[in-house]
């Protein structure tokens, strides 16, 4: 089963594909290996990392997270002037921005696969938190390229459920009256739960 990570990309490649404003030999979702001079220009669509930090008070109950995952994007262009570089990165990172955080869909984290009035769509994430950009000249090559970076982070909740063999047969509760004193003995009940 894939991660809510894998799922957050996978959607956004979706999105991104075949998109003639953004013209690509092929989507990577791995950095490795390095790209060549005839894969280029490169869309790169990656998870570059994940934490979960506690929902509430890390030492109560079961786990529970707040997950923010990134996912970074690359856009690599290249046999052009360097003059115009920035400008081939300014376009593409303006457009990817723009193709997923005004596609209602994809903030509202719906399933695209799934029809609107279908109960059954799943939401990817909760928020958008943080939208960071960049760029990158490298200078070693065969050929001068740029690189345009987005890294998106999302967040959602992870809940870890106790995994557990035991069957619940009964409650004890024991309780005293308030304003009673210490010496005023405890009112108790036992509820038998039936099994099915």
């Amino acid at each position: 089963m894939s991660s809510e990570a894998t799922k957050i990309r996978e959607a956004i490649i979706e999105r991104l594909t075949g998109q003639d404003w953004l013209p690509v030999i092929g989507f990577r979702r791995q950095v490795r290996p390095q790209l060549q001079e005839e894969e280029l220009p490169a869309l790169l669509v990656v998870i570059v990392d994940e934490l979960e930090s506690p929902e509430d008070e890390a030492n109560c109950g079961q786990p529970r997270f707040m997950n923010e995952v990134t996912i970074g994007i690359s856009y690599c262009v290249d046999e052009m002037p360097p003059e115009q570089l920035d400008e081939a990165l300014d376009a593409a990172t303006n457009g990817i921005r723009k193709r997923l955080l005004q596609d209602p869909t994809f903030v509202r984290g719906v399933d695209p696969s799934k029809a609107m009035d279908d109960p059954d769509r799943w939401p990817l994430f909760e928020a958008v938190t943080k939208v960071r950009r960049g760029r990158l000249f490298p200078q070693e090559g065969a050929t001068y390229f740029a690189e345009g970076r987005l890294e998106i982070t999302f967040q959602f909740r992870t809940n870890y459920e106790p995994d557990l063999d035991d069957v619940l047969e009964h409650v004890v509760i024991t309780a005293r009256p308030a304003g009673a004193g210490p010496g005023t003995p405890l009112i108790g009940l036992k509820i038998d739960i039936p099994t099915t």
